[in-house]
């Protein structure tokens, strides 16, 4: 079959892959001049002593830590050369330092009695919590895997040959009757450790006082089996699967925009492109599943040589759900000096975390007292920054644009920085942002959305209201990504693909 993949993200280029060592003919269309979609890549210069003028100062701009590498072992494995060949992974850890408004600070390790240490010394008490709560997560994890590693169980269907046939009593261990607020509850009474456990809902873009307890799973990962960094930034990996790709025969265009998807007959035929037109037997969309409709719509007429389509149109910004996700306001800094004790990830919490979520998911606005999450790569890989320099990823959550004065935010993030002792304002010699207004501009997020449009919430409901990963409506159109089953997040996109890989099945010789 000859397969047109829509969209060079991770999940798009993971399916590329897959769909090339099947033995299909790919060609993944991206319209940027660069793959990698939400996981981009920025490099500032700095232009003042000491640092030096010229110095680089290297940001991944989209995730911040690679978990469940043995996802991408196996993708590698599978098409050729081991991942091992490719990138050479570094454990991060501690895996996070938490910062609380009351001052106090504990730094949580994916090594167990580490983490248990650290826990008791900040809090008698809190190591048996945290036990307790890596319990019920263990148990969800054995539920989870069969649900991440298929297709949705939503709407039912009966198993292929072959197909284990789904356990009942999953549905049970995921603890569907909580909330991940709830749970956290359930497993300790101290507040603080319970904005962990809630913050886990923001992997998701969610509120967890909404969303489904299986969200701990999203972050209980990290702490449980570890955090990694790819030596040199996790753009590597975006670059390690175009190679692959390029391997096994298959064809990556850059800075070609899609117009339209042709369907006759029922089934997608034909993608318009401003670059002319690709026939095709099937398409990947790694767009959000709003925008692959859009283009199916603009695709009818005469072969699709209609309007272009904008993934920013008034209609799908119109069309915006009433659930939405939370954004964010990315910050990049490239500051002078490299303090001693630098971990990789730091997260501070404000005194009211609830309010955080009324105001960016409710008022839709910006957070009055945000969290605020960290990440400096050069922690765990120096060659991210000058010996004597600082690569600082800020983040803080935000609400899909709407017209908000960004630059003015920018400030106040560094003034809340200031607020909790980690002020960087006179170390700064070189910066950049990225709003949801870039976000959308860059990437094709619709409203700058980093996790698609609709929020997984509810408790059960919540894990399956994402969209399957084969159109319902049109044949021959796939969909992968962090807005499809199984979810967001660098593994579950490249879960998705293999799952999108298995529903089209191996190329058909002679």
């Amino acid at each position: 079959m000859r397969i047109v993949v829509v969209g060079a993200g991770v999940g798009g280029l993971a399916a590329g892959v897959r769909l090339a060592a099947a033995g299909h003919k790919v060609v993944v269309i991206e319209r940027a001049q660069a793959p990698g979609g939400k996981a981009g890549r920025l490099e500032l210069s700095a232009s003042t002593a000491p640092v030096g003028a010229g110095e680089r100062f290297r940001f991944d701009t989209g995730p911040s830590l690679l978990t469940m590498p043995w996802v991408l072992r196996e993708l590698f494995a599978a098409t050729g050369a081991p991942l091992e060949a490719e990138l050479e992974l570094l454990r991060v850890e501690p895996v996070t330092r938490y910062r609380f408004a009351d001052g106090s600070q504990v730094d949580l390790s994916a090594d167990l009695p580490r983490a248990l240490e650290a826990l008791e010394a900040w809090a008698p008490g809190a190591s048996a919590d945290w036990t307790r709560f890596l319990g019920v997560c263990a148990s969800m994890w054995a539920a989870a895997v069969p649900f991440l590693t298929a297709p949705p169980p939503w709407p039912p269907r009966r198993p292929k040959p072959g197909e284990p046939a789904p356990n009942p009593l999953d549905g049970l261990r995921v603890r569907p009757w909580h909330t991940l607020s709830s749970l956290a509850a359930r497993c300790t009474k101290d507040q603080r450790l319970r904005m962990v456990i809630e913050r886990f809902a923001t992997y998701a873009g969610a509120d967890p006082r909404r969303a489904p307890a299986a969200l701990a799973i999203a972050g209980w990962v990290e702490h449980a089996h570890g955090a990694w960094h790819p030596r040199g930034g996790m753009y590597e990996i975006v670059r390690a699967l175009a190679r692959r790709l390029e391997t096994l025969g298959g064809e990556l265009r850059t800075g070609v925009a899609v117009r339209g998807l042709v369907v006759r007959e029922g089934r997608v035929r034909e993608v318009a492109t401003d670059a002319g037109s690709e026939p095709c037997d099937a398409v990947v969309s790694n767009l959000e599943p709003e925008v692959t409709r859009a283009l199916v719509r603009a695709g009818r007429g005469a072969s699709g040589r209609g309007k272009t389509v904008s993934r920013t149109s008034a209609a799908l910004r119109a069309g915006a759900p009433r659930d939405p996700t939370v954004s964010g306001l990315a910050l990049m800094l490239a500051l002078r000096g490299r303090p001693d004790g630098l971990v990789h990830h730091r997260i501070a919490f404000p005194a009211d975390y609830a309010a955080e979520f009324d105001d960016v998911l409710v008022a839709r606005r910006p957070a009055r007292q945000p969290t605020v999450y960290l990440s400096s790569s050069c922690a765990t890989d120096p060659g991210e920054a000058p010996a004597d320099g600082e690569n600082l990823f800020v983040l803080v959550n935000a609400p899909g644009d709407a017209g908000q004065d960004w630059a003015a935010e920018e400030e106040r993030v560094l003034d809340r920085l200031d607020g909790v002792g980690w002020g960087v304002r006179e170390r700064i010699v070189a910066r950049a942002r990225r709003s949801p207004a870039d976000l959308e501009r860059e990437t094709g997020a619709t409203a700058g959305h980093i996790y698609g449009q609709v929020a997984p919430h509810g408790r059960l409901r919540g894990s399956l209201r994402r969209p399957g990963n084969v159109s319902p409506h049109t044949g021959g159109i796939y969909l992968v990504g962090g807005a499809v089953h199984p979810g967001g997040g660098l593994p579950l996109v490249v879960l998705g693909a293999g799952i999108v890989a298995r529903a089209i099945g191996p190329a058909v010789v002679g």
